[in-house]
């Protein structure tokens, strides 16, 4: 009697741990097939070039112009930092605000040709100068805003949060208000958090793009907000996984678990839009993954998907911040700063 109750305590087990394993092995299964696209990842698209140690860090790429790759920090906003293509040498700039003014973290630069152009959306303040006199005076107060970017022309195009959710507004420094199109960013959950994302630039034109953070989504637009296209990236996320919460004590909202991240960062040359994607294609295995960053690219004149590459990680770091400047790529990972020949 008691080998009996033994031997069926053995097979109870036995049967749970088998169980145990096979619930084990079809959810990673299907964690690793459930995003249902693949990507062409043809060899030699990226070759490296130099490498540049930063001194401290809280770096950002500021911009670009001829020879010169411009770096920011967000701990000094009154510095940039001016680094040769080649990387052989740099030089740091010291801008001037009126009246001594000090600029403290929150503002942040961008270089588009000879002119720089300081931003803070919280205070919010628009502040202009060049880069031979390094001497910056104030434009005016724009509405408060938590992405900017200058598109040239005397034009910036703000995202600003109005009536609960966030819209991008069209803005001169120089004109009363500012344009505000409709439905230009889609709400799908919240109005917020679902339509977070990264608002960039196509140079040397009047475009721009509005990647999504958390769908297979982007915008592709003019600096009057006229709607060109409505471009999709190649995964199968079309609706934010998301969950927000309201505090009734500070009368807030905000994500009641982590989202589920498609698009990280975004930038764009005349030819192409490169996003960091955060999903795993079907043809990709999760371990091969674990020391590169993927870069899709898509065609700027339609939106369609061209192929991908790796940016392979530096020092156990992922890539923070990048750039595509002509034929070259500019990665930054903590205080290195790498250059990458795009070969297409």
């Amino acid at each position: 009697m008691i080998i009996k109750r033994i031997s069926l305590l053995a097979i109870c087990l036995l049967v749970s741990i088998l169980f145990i394993l096979l619930l084990s092995y079809f959810s990673v299964l299907k964690e690793k097939h459930s995003n249902n696209f693949i990507r062409l990842l043809p060899s030699g698209k990226l070759s490296q070039e130099n490498v540049l140690e930063l001194k401290g860090a809280n770096w950002y790429i500021a911009g670009a112009k001829n020879e010169h790759i411009f770096m920011g920090n967000l701990r000094a906003p009154d510095r940039i930092l001016q680094v040769g293509i080649s990387f052989k040498d740099t030089l740091g700039l010291k801008l001037r605000f009126p009246n001594d003014l000090k600029i403290f973290e929150g503002y942040t630069n961008q270089v588009e040709n000879d002119s720089i152009y300081t931003l803070d959306g919280n205070q919010p303040a628009l502040y202009s100068g060049n880069l031979k006199s390094l001497s910056s005076k104030y434009i005016s107060k724009p509405p408060f805003f938590t992405q900017g970017i200058y598109s040239g022309c005397n034009i910036f195009v703000f995202r600003v949060v109005q009536s609960g959710k966030n819209w991008l507004v069209r803005y001169r420094p120089d004109s009363l208000g500012f344009k505000k199109p409709k439905n230009l960013l889609e709400k799908q959950v919240d109005g917020i958090f679902c339509t977070d994302g990264n608002l960039i630039k196509v140079p040397n034109s009047n475009k721009i793009i509005y990647v999504y953070y958390y769908r297979n989504q982007f915008i592709f637009a003019d600096d009057n907000l006229n709607l060109i296209y409505r471009g999709k990236t190649i995964d199968t996320v079309t609706h934010a996984h998301i969950k927000v919460a309201y505090i009734k004590s500070t009368n807030q909202t905000t994500l009641a678990s982590p989202p589920l991240f498609v698009n990280k960062q975004s930038t764009a040359n005349e030819k192409y839009l490169f996003i960091h994607s955060a999903l795993i294609a079907d043809n990709e295995v999760a371990e091969s993954l674990d020391k590169v960053s993927v870069i899709d690219v898509y065609a700027i004149k339609d939106g369609k998907y061209q192929f991908s590459f790796y940016l392979p990680d530096i020092k156990k770091s992922k890539v923070r911040d990048f750039k595509v400047h002509e034929q070259s790529l500019y990665a930054l990972y903590d205080h290195y700063l790498y250059k990458y020949r795009l070969n297409f």
